[in-house]
């Protein structure tokens, strides 16, 4: 445990101190209504209502669809959080003391205890993408504590740690320390920590005396919860939208493997054809070589036997460069940019500045810098093409008239090509590769004239 969750911790125990010195203002068994709204706050109150009953229908509705443990806990803490604002509203807001007729202090702190169960596996099963490892131990234990704490109340008819420590602060506990352990933020996070942010500062202000000192009654708690809905909902969408394109990443991939799988296979089912054959001819030339004492003719044999050597060497190239293997290793940047414009047969100038090797997948790479000088061939057949390597980059240059303006952002997106009988993935698994794979970057400068595709591999 680090000193900022102790301190945490420590902070957390003076507030029950504090609490249990005033326990009797905690267990008071009132239930009279002590504000009345008028028909605007009226009208406030139920629309926060209705959106946080949709929300909580519509996540019901998504998983039964989806079967996503995240959309259930989402669902039933909305439930949840709408059947303690009725309770809440029943107790001490009139005109709702009559229309719900619920004056049950039992109802309202199970309600409590049963929002902060569901709100916590929620935050649990939100977090998992992001490998929030570190705080599934702290969200079991007060998941741990608030079933204790239920148990209690069923004993008791009273909540006793929730009224102890209010909800909010173990809310806040696991969410402060999500923000400060999780490294890999995103928009969806950010949205969970804005959502509850907003909830845990209005019922910070109220429970710290805000209505009674400034004499402002207004359903801010109402307000608050139904925008935290709204938010977390857009948080679990834009997370879905994420996780969709990640899949659609990963299934293109895999498409690529296999296309260089069965390349792969085809080209060895051709090299074992050809390897009896070219062997044989090998050996006849050896013969034929001895047995010759024309020395034109040697040296005809001898440039015969260089090319079928040749030829059984760029079938072993050609295999091994669609090999789908992950395999690491260290490899040298230009022979592999050498060995890369060889398999594809284009011409293009290799300058380098300041040499380096790197440690990854060979294959992955060659692929990179195929995917790009082919594009670069494709946009004009008698492009000049040059590959500058300068440690730590690789800019692949050409003169094909460079990109269209309009197209410069859309270039690495999946399935956008300005080509007719393209697929649109080569750039985008490229990028992917680099990215993903490599941990570098692959970004694109362009002109009227030329385009440089940079790749940089820190």
């Amino acid at each position: 445990m680090d000193k900022i969750l102790k301190f945490k911790l420590a902070f957390i125990f003076v507030l029950l101190i504090i609490a249990l010195f005033n326990y009797e203002l905690l267990f008071l068994q009132n239930t009279d209504a002590v504000h009345s709204y008028g028909h605007v706050k009226f009208m406030v109150v139920t629309v926060c209502f209705g959106i946080i009953a949709s929300t909580s229908i519509y996540n019901f509705a998504l998983y039964s669809y989806m079967r996503s443990r995240q959309h259930l806990y989402y669902a039933l803490a909305q439930f949840f959080t709408l059947l303690f604002l009725i309770n809440l509203d029943s107790l001490f807001i009139k005109p709702f003391d009559e229309i719900f007729a619920l004056k049950s202090l039992l109802l309202f702190d199970l309600s409590q205890v049963l929002m902060l169960f569901f709100s916590l596996l929620f935050i649990k099963e939100f977090l998992i993408t992001y490998h929030g490892d570190k705080l599934h131990n702290l969200i079991n234990i007060i998941l741990y504590i608030s079933i204790f704490d239920f148990v209690l109340t069923l004993i008791f008819s009273h909540a006793i740690i929730i009224k102890l420590i209010p909800i909010f602060i173990p809310i806040w506990l696991v969410l402060s320390e999500a923000r400060r352990l999780v490294d890999n933020k995103d928009i969806p996070f950010y949205y969970l920590l804005f959502g509850w942010g907003l909830v845990i500062f209005v019922v910070a202000v109220e429970y710290l005396g805000f209505v009674k000192f400034s004499g402002i009654v207004f359903p801010f708690l109402h307000v608050a919860l139904a925008l935290d809905s709204i938010i977390l909902s857009l948080a679990i969408s834009y997370k879905f939208k994420l996780l969709e394109d990640d899949r659609r990443t990963q299934q293109t991939l895999l498409l690529q493997q296999s296309r260089l799988a069965s390349m792969g296979e085809m080209i060895s089912i051709v090299a074992h054809q050809w390897r009896q054959p070219l062997n044989f001819l090998s050996f006849s030339l050896m013969n034929i070589k001895k047995n010759c004492n024309n020395e034109n003719a040697k040296e005809l044999i001898q440039e015969s036997n260089e090319k079928l050597q040749y030829m059984s060497k760029t079938i072993d190239n050609f295999r091994d460069f669609y090999n789908p293997s992950k395999t690491k290793e260290e490899f040298d940047i230009k022979r592999s940019c050498q060995n890369t414009l060889k398999i594809a047969n284009i011409k293009a100038e290799i300058k380098e500045l300041n040499s380096f090797s790197f440690y990854g997948n060979k294959n992955e790479f060659e692929q990179v810098v195929l995917n790009i000088v082919n594009n670069a061939r494709d946009a004009k057949k008698d492009a000049k093409i040059e590959i500058m390597i300068n440690n730590p980059t690789i800019t692949i240059a050409d003169n094909a008239g460079g990109i269209d303006k309009k197209n410069i952002d859309k270039i690495f997106e999946p399935y956008f090509s300005t080509k007719k009988e393209s697929d649109g993935i080569g750039l985008y698994i490229a990028k992917t590769i680099v990215e993903r794979e490599m941990g570098g970057s692959l970004s694109v400068e362009t002109d009227s004239e030329t385009t440089n595709f940079i790749i940089s591999l820190n």
